[in-house]
């Protein structure tokens, strides 16, 4: 056996998980019941997926099958505006299958079903929060499924799912501790819970409100760093946040937006950079579209996505933006 054959044979044992993957950005775009994607300079592609009757909510993509999980919104009808609780799957080019949208949360011992966080783990597992908690008479439900259960049109949730004292179960992420943690922005707090035991391990709420930034935190969107220092985007103060060292004090970073746009999105932390959606709460116009931002750890804010609109549409094409994620294909 030559050399080149040999080269070829050991190129197909690795796979292609031993390639450089190309990275991309989607967005969600709410109001036009739609993923758009970007490259890593903002500037737009394409349209990388329709979703139907649905409207996109969260994104997450699996680290093993590289396939893209989108929570849901009604797009249209009597029920528009409130959240389901079906999960969208679509391949990383966009294609979808015929169990694209069989993927449904169930649970008869939850308050509700009707879900908005999702997040995977290192080990293509998915973690899935349901939205509304202790206003309507329990906790918030964080469930597990396992990574190998996920090509099943319906998969089932692990057993012990983590349960969150928490009015809104917003962005989730991990800590350097491994922990989950959740915010919740009508609870004004973030909780983080061991995800073997389901035990809570940190509670931030004293934190928040002790960090005398105006108006108070109502946190979405939630990050850690590689030193554990937490960062949180807030919903109606349109305020970035960060710790200055883990366990404070909390101080601004950036002002970003104000009324009609708010921060519904997450908060996402790439190359020493953080990006956030904002969300007009205007009337929708065609002119009108949504923006990214981009910000740098001084706090200077530019535009990632901007808010040009036709007849000279430029690198924007978002109506509604919620949540975004960098992704591999």
């Amino acid at each position: 056996m030559n050399n080149r054959i040999l080269i070829a044979v050991f190129a197909a044992l690795l796979g292609s998980a031993s390639l450089p993957a190309a990275v991309n950005v989607l967005v969600a775009s709410t109001r036009s019941n739609s993923l758009e994607e970007f490259d890593t300079a903002g500037h737009w592609v394409r349209t990388f997926a329709t979703t139907g009757p649905y409207a996109p909510v969260a994104l997450a993509q699996s680290p093993i099958t590289g396939e893209i999980f989108v929570t849901t919104m009604w797009g249209s009808g009597p029920t528009a505006g409130q959240l389901t609780n079906k999960i969208l799957r679509y391949q990383p080019n966009g294609s979808f299958s015929v169990n694209w949208d069989s993927f449904t949360i169930d649970c008869s011992s939850c308050p509700t079903t009707q879900t908005e966080s999702l997040l995977f783990d290192p080990a293509g597992n998915l973690w899935v929060a349901t939205a509304y908690g202790t206003d309507l008479g329990g906790p918030i439900f964080i469930f597990k499924y396992p990574a190998a259960s996920l090509s099943l049109p319906n998969p089932p949730a692990g057993p012990s799912p983590i349960m969150a004292s928490m009015f809104r179960g917003n962005q989730m992420a991990f800590n350097l501790a491994r922990d989950l943690c959740i915010a919740g922005f009508i609870d004004e707090d973030v909780q983080c819970f061991n995800p073997s035991t389901g035990a809570k391990t940190a509670d931030y709420y004293a934190e928040i409100h002790a960090s005398g930034v105006s108006p108070v935190i109502q946190p979405v969107g939630l990050a850690f760093d590689g030193n554990d220092r937490m960062y949180l985007n807030s919903v109606f103060g349109g305020q970035l946040v960060k710790e200055v060292n883990p366990g404070g004090p909390i101080v601004l970073l950036a002002n970003l937006t104000s009324a009609p746009h708010q921060l519904d999105g997450n908060l996402v932390l790439r190359g020493g950079f953080f990006f956030s959606t904002a969300f007009s709460t205007a009337p929708l116009t065609f002119s009108t579209p949504d923006p990214v931002y981009k910000v740098a750890s001084s706090g200077a804010i530019t535009d990632f996505i901007s808010e040009i609109a036709p007849p000279a549409l430029g690198n924007d094409h978002i109506w509604g933006a919620n949540w975004m994620i960098f992704y591999s294909f």
